[in-house]
């Protein structure tokens, strides 16, 4: 398993996706919108169960929430 902080992840892309704010979210998920926002930006490393958690509100895989870096290369 990749080190989750040199990860960048699709967090955002969901959010913006299903029309939530940060604050809907943190009454969701249970986390802080400090803390939602710096799993967004990569600034905080995603745990296990935030990992689950985003995964289910959001309706996708655990696997759907990480691009790494060579995804976002351009050809």
């Amino acid at each position: 398993m990749k080190d989750n902080s040199a990860q960048k992840n699709r967090l955002r892309e969901f959010r913006d996706r299903s029309r939530l704010t940060l604050e809907e979210v943190s009454l969701l998920t249970g986390f802080s919108v400090p803390t939602i926002s710096r799993h967004e930006s990569g600034g905080r490393s995603l745990s296990e169960e935030a990992i689950l958690k985003y995964a289910a509100l959001y309706k996708v895989h655990t696997y759907e929430i990480f691009r790494y870096p060579e995804e976002d290369v351009e050809n």
